[in-house]
């Protein structure tokens, strides 16, 4: 038992440090369904059961199964079953836990680096109208959060200031250039 135990630790700390150093997949594989896939469900809506299974998972699970059961193989003599018991629910406990937040980081965008391009394509309603030269504000819903940008009109062909719902076309240092959206075609 002590040579799996070792095994383990040795592969899952060798795939931790691989993914700590830079090297590994950011997002994890995602062997349960997830992130659209031929079904087209959004990771976030899908209510998959075996969500929680991925490379990441697997990777915390066999460092800390490994390492729970080698300490305790040479620690308690005599207790193989308590050992393997242990060791299995400690690797699962942190392995579920690990999925967990990373689910929630990837869910709320925490762990993504907010640029000014993230904000292109998005829609949002205008809550401070503007005029054909002049700055205005506009309320976007990114993740979890909300967002009030000082929005600036790409096009005046219709009047700005009578805009409700606009749609960011760019963004140039924090000011969103907006252009207008159709509101029978959000429906």
């Amino acid at each position: 038992m002590l040579s799996m135990y070792l095994f383990s630790a040795v592969v899952g700390g060798s795939l931790l440090v691989f993914s700590l150093s830079g090297h590994g997949d950011a997002h994890g594989h995602d062997f349960g369904g997830g992130h659209g896939g031929a079904g087209g469900h959004d990771a976030d809506h899908d209510h998959n059961p075996f969500k929680f299974l991925s490379l990441r998972t697997l990777t915390y699970f066999l460092f800390v199964f490994g390492g729970v059961g080698s300490v305790l193989t040479w620690t308690w003599r005599g207790a193989a079953p308590l050992v393997l018991l242990l060791s299995v629910v400690a690797g699962m406990g942190v392995g579920l836990l690990a999925s967990a937040a990373f689910q929630y980081l990837r869910k709320t965008d925490s762990g993504g680096r907010e640029t000014e391009e993230s904000f292109v394509g998005l829609t949002g309603r205008v809550t401070l109208p503007m005029s054909r030269d002049g700055l205005g504000k506009v309320l976007v819903q990114r993740g979890d959060r909300s967002f009030e940008l000082l929005a600036r009109p790409f096009d005046t062909a219709t009047a700005p200031s009578t805009w409700k719902s606009v749609v960011i076309v760019e963004m140039n240092r924090g000011t969103a250039i907006v252009s207008p959206v159709d509101e029978s075609t959000l429906q």
